[in-house]
């Protein structure tokens, strides 16, 4: 054998896991910076750090992702709920891309509105689904427990 069996109790691998999730957070935040330095600093194109950015939304993603499903502990949108946060995030990218980019043509809308109206729509469906998941997830435990 070439490691010695570690007995960890409870609390610590709870305080294991909020570190982790601490500095998985920080690389995250930093990995962010670096993207906007790079874009809006030094003004390299979008196409020379989609690498990064690849990597930094998989990392999010994901990590929400588990959190949501394995944790069970995230809220679970009601239907109001959903469709508030759904109407809050399309105002929100679409105001943003309107400051930045100005009205687009009627013929451009394949490539402006579209992706305004059906991401933030894609989001919300996904976290909804993840989190209500998770939340049976964690009822069937507790459920088995108590057999």
């Amino acid at each position: 054998m070439l490691f010695r069996k570690l007995n960890l109790d409870e609390r610590s691998r709870a305080n294991s896991r909020y570190a982790a999730a601490i500095w998985l957070g920080v690389t995250q935040v930093l990995l962010a910076g670096v993207v906007f330095y790079r874009l809006y600093v030094l003004g390299q194109p979008d196409e020379e750090i989609r690498d990064f950015q690849s990597v930094m939304a998989i990392s999010i993603f994901g990590y929400i992702g588990l959190q949501l499903y394995l944790g069970g502990v995230m809220p679970v949108p009601t239907l109001r709920g959903a469709l508030v946060l759904y109407l809050v995030l399309t105002f929100a990218v679409t105001g943003v891309c309107l400051i930045i980019y100005g009205w687009p043509q009627a013929s451009e809308w394949a490539n402006t509105w579209l992706p305004a109206l059906v991401g933030p729509a894609i989001i919300v469906a996904l976290y909804a689904l993840a989190a209500r998941l998770g939340e049976w997830r964690i009822e069937r435990q507790i459920e088995r427990l108590h057999e």
